[in-house]
């Protein structure tokens, strides 16, 4: 006698499904044409967290400026880089964009998604100009465009742009639109994954010294908040279906507000961008601000909270791995930069020049950070004439849900691995923060007569965006026994 429906059931259905396993019982358990009946439960295994080696796209470690130094048991789905306007634009309206599309169209055929950001200016007293040579002293600024500080330093100046100069902010919003016409035109714009608000602050990351003001030529004044507005919304205009994050300084907590709460260029959601991971202290800014804080808190709920580590050196008594783990745990950071650590080390070094508790540390950050999908059960039914149903719980035991569009397909697979039927599943995996959270569905569907012969039924995850040679592969189930792509096999099927 076959199995009952499962109680999940709504009642109808669970009465039309015991009457077509009855019926189908009588007559025996194979029906010539038809499929072999099928009524069946199975529950599957999470991976234990401190042995879990899922790679998925933005969550855990995305590859850093080329590196990946944390070792993983696939190659990152996701690679960052940073680049200097000076490179850009050497010659003004003039542009060279071959770096920035060399390496998306790199990581579209390494099957990953590329992000990036642009700088106006780097580190300090280093002597170097990062805008193009054209807008130092350029006679349609006001004052220059930007002046050198002088910090002290023997080792040189700083040239620090007047960011609220109409030309300087003009010039900005002009190498953006080219940048994004250009990525348009190469084809591969789908393969960004996120974009930073940049080209404010050091390294672009919205912070700058305020000393560097002391002796700041007449006229030129820190960035205003209009400006800095104007420059994330400039962002916004060239790429507005993009994934953004922003950079987290409290200092410039009204443009995160006009940003993640006010503007409505974006199609999607902006998340939050942090720099200094791992820094004891660094959250302070904010959790000293709990009630300025509280309106960003929860937007981790629906746009990527991405990070990157201060450097750190083995040994430091407040600033490392366990400093970073549980700042990612409390502020539901997806995605980490895996790179930027004890940079005193050759690359080859770095990894190996962390003590075990420390590295266990930083493999832990790797496997907390982000989404962690499963299947908790399934029960699958299947009578002779092709009624198929499924009931499964789906479970995010990560700290964050996905960003990212993805339809759970039910599929019917013959033995070349082709998938000859497939129905989506009526969950959505984005709803499911983690914590452990889970969602019951259940769906049915006529499948088609198929040719005689034996079948796979699969449960994957797939991305929901247009087969352009651009989708993510399927997400991993965290679980034991997922198949080699990450999918699940619910088991098989048999048509007479």
């Amino acid at each position: 006698m076959p199995h009952l429906p499962p109680p999940g059931l709504p009642t109808p259905a669970r009465r039309r499904l015991a009457c077509a396993l009855f019926v189908g019982a009588a007559a025996g358990t194979a029906h010539a044409g038809g499929w072999d009946i099928v009524s069946a439960s199975r529950t599957y295994n999470t991976i234990p967290l401190k042995s879990d080696d899922t790679v998925n796209p933005m969550r855990g470690y995305h590859r850093w400026q080329n590196q990946e130094l944390v070792p993983q048991a696939a190659p990152a789905r996701d690679a960052f880089r940073r680049y200097h306007w000076r490179d850009l634009e050497g010659v003004q309206g003039q542009y060279t964009f071959g770096a920035i599309l060399a390496d998306l169209k790199t990581a579209r055929d390494q099957g990953r998604k590329y992000a990036f950001r642009l700088r106006m200016m780097a580190g300090y007293d280093d002597g170097q100009l990062y805008a193009p040579a054209y807008l130092a002293g350029n006679a349609s600024c006001l004052h220059g465009c930007g002046f050198w500080a002088d910090a002290g330093a023997a080792s040189g100046k700083t040239w620090v742009p007047d960011w609220n100069d109409p030309f300087v902010l003009a010039r900005s919003r002009a190498l953006l639109q080219a940048l994004a016409q250009a990525i348009a035109a190469s084809g591969n714009a789908a393969s960004i994954a996120w974009i930073d608000v940049g080209l404010y602050g050091q390294y672009g990351e919205w912070a700058i010294r305020k000393s560097v003001y002391t002796n700041r030529p007449a006229g030129i004044e820190e960035a205003t908040t209009a400006t800095r507005r104007a420059l994330a919304k400039m962002h916004f205009e060239a790429f507005p279906t993009q994934q953004f994050v922003m950079f987290i300084p409290y200092a410039n907590r009204d443009a995160l507000r006009y940003a993640l709460l006010e503007q409505t260029i974006t199609t999607k959601p902006v998340g939050l961008r942090a720099d200094c991971l791992a820094q004891a202290g660094y959250f302070k800014q904010w959790t000293d601000h709990a009630d300025e804080w509280r309106q960003f808190a929860d937007q981790w709920r629906k746009a990527p909270f991405i990070a990157e580590f201060c450097p750190f050196e083995s040994g430091h008594p407040t600033n490392g791995p366990a400093t970073a783990r549980a700042q990612a745990s409390e502020f539901h950071i997806s995605s980490v930069g895996n790179a930027n650590f004890a940079l005193s080390k050759p690359d080859d070094q770095r990894w190996l020049s962390l003590s075990d508790p420390e590295r266990h540390d930083m493999l832990m950050l790797g496997r907390e950070a982000g989404y962690r999908y499963g299947v908790d059960s399934t029960w699958v039914s299947l009578t002779g004439d092709g009624q198929l149903t499924l009931a499964a719980t789906f479970r995010n035991s990560g700290n964050a849900p996905t960003y990212e569009p993805w339809n759970v397909k039910l599929e019917i697979v013959d033995t070349s691995g082709m998938a000859r039927w497939s129905g989506t599943v009526p969950v959505a995996l984005n709803s499911l923060a983690g914590g452990g959270v889970t969602t019951r569905v259940q769906s049915s569907w006529r499948v088609p007569a198929l040719a005689a012969g034996t079948y796979t039924l699969r449960l994957v995850a797939r991305d929901a965006r247009p087969a352009d040679g651009q989708q993510r592969r399927p997400l991993a189930w965290v679980l034991g026994e997922r198949d080699a792509d990450g999918g699940l096999t619910l088991r098989s099927l048999r048509r007479r």
